[in-house]
């Protein structure tokens, strides 16, 4: 009973893979790439930071609108304030002073103020400093939109070689079971002996792990490929490593000058350059008009109503103000963008050398791995000369069964190494077009 179970169940997982790779939306490399810049969360985030960024000008432009606010002030003067007059209205007391109280307990104001800049300096720095930003959050983007891109395209890549991964166990898988097949059929009629029956039936169990291995490799690869895209739904890979080979661009028009990072460094040196100049101007006097219309009541009692008890008062003027002394915070915080100046042209120095150094190393193991390729598909090529030799020699009975399985292993591990130079020769490519920002 146990065993037919496991019949049944060896049956029925081969054609859940099949049902489920036939329902999968099957996707090239550029339609991933596509797929995870539209649906990766901080992709969509760092766009809304860039329309933060380009709203800035707004709120400087919005400055230099007329500004106009109104009040409304209603007081009420429990005790009227005393004043001292340096002569004597009554003249009861003569050469004395007089005291009085002036205004009425309650004091309504009801006004609008309109304030106009005229001049600031800084109005064309804080210009160009909220558009190095935008541009900073922009470079920001690209910056991330590369490294999604590689690790994309890498996760791409190990869905592709865990597929060829699965074509060669099968391979194997169909090589062993012939072998198997031909090694019963040889036991039953008694010219084959139990230890050599039992290693033919050790070769088929290893054989189908493999394959069973490589399967749950591609599908935990699959899910990498989807977690990057940001997808829920069932994918597969279109391309073929073979194609990818064919396709591949080995002339890459970029340069190290390229990268994001030195352009981050680059902008927050102008920005450090504009800050500088932004504290320098900052002890400019500024120039503004004003104007006010107010209406004042004043009445014995409460009664914003009453009529006659309203008197309406305006005025227009220039407002000059002018900084004198600021214990030379400006200048001090100046001097400290400078000094940050010199460690952005540090970093883009250090940088430099590090962007050059990842380009030509990844430049070596690029051209390592194309050489491997060569010499891997040479060896799986011979490799299977040998095994066919080899298959009919064991059949005629001039080859020990050691000696075939040698040559099986060998194929084999020619095929691994083969899949192995590809797909490190695919990632050494993406991480060189990285390298030189070519990406």
């Amino acid at each position: 009973m146990l065993n037919q179970m496991k019949k049944i169940f060896t049956l029925i997982i081969p054609f859940l893979g099949i049902v489920s790779v036939s329902l999968a939306q099957k996707i090239t490399l550029e339609e991933a790439l596509k797929m995870g810049l539209e649906n990766r969360i901080e992709i969509k985030n760092q766009n809304l930071q860039v329309q933060i960024a380009e709203s800035e000008n707004q709120k400087v432009r919005a400055k230099w609108l007329p500004q106009l606010s109104g009040s409304l002030d209603m007081r009420w003067n429990t005790q009227l304030q005393t004043t001292i007059l340096p002569f004597d209205i009554t003249g009861t007391n003569p050469g004395g002073t007089t005291q009085a109280k002036f205004g009425l307990p309650f004091n309504n104001t009801l006004g609008v103020q309109l304030d106009q800049k005229i001049f600031d300096a800084s109005q064309n720095t804080d210009r160009k400093i909220n558009n190095l930003q935008t541009e900073n959050q922009q470079n920001t983007l690209e910056q991330q939109k590369v490294n999604i891109k590689q690790t994309i395209t890498e996760a791409y890549y190990l869905v592709v070689f865990n597929q060829e991964r699965i074509t060669f166990a099968e391979k194997q898988v169909e090589r062993n079971q012939a072998n198997f097949a031909d090694a019963e059929t040889k036991f039953k009629s008694g010219t084959l002996l139990q230890d050599d029956f039992d290693k033919f039936s050790l070769d088929l169990s290893n054989a189908q792990i493999s394959l069973q291995k490589a399967k749950q490799d591609l599908e935990l690869s699959l899910d990498a490929l989807k977690y990057q895209i940001n997808s829920t739904n069932n994918i597969t890979v279109a391309d073929k490593l073979a194609n990818i080979l064919k396709s591949m661009d080995n002339q890459i028009a970029a340069s190290i000058e390229q990268r994001t990072e030195i352009k981050a460094e680059e902008i927050s040196f102008r920005l450090n350059e504009l800050n500088a100049k932004k504290q320098r101007i900052k002890n400019l006097p500024t120039l503004s008009a004003y104007g006010n219309y107010s209406a004042l009541q004043l009445s014995n009692e409460f009664n914003p109503f009453k009529s006659g008890t309203w008197f309406p008062f305006n005025y227009v003027g220039l407002r000059l103000n002018v900084p004198l002394f600021d214990g030379g915070q400006a200048r001090l915080s100046a001097k400290d963008y400078v000094v940050r100046q010199q460690i952005n042209r540090n970093n883009v120095e250090k940088l430099k050398a590090d962007f050059d150094y990842e380009a030509k190393n990844a430049f070596k193991q690029m051209a390592q791995a194309r050489l491997d390729i060569g010499e891997t598909q040479k060896n799986v090529n011979l490799a299977q000369q040998i095994l066919a030799t080899n298959q009919l020699r064991y059949e005629k009975g001039t080859l020990t069964l050691s000696d075939l399985k040698n040559a099986e292993f060998s194929l084999q591990n020619a095929q691994n190494n083969y899949l192995s130079s590809v797909y490190n020769f695919l990632v050494a490519n993406v991480r060189y077009k990285k390298a030189v920002g070519g990406l």
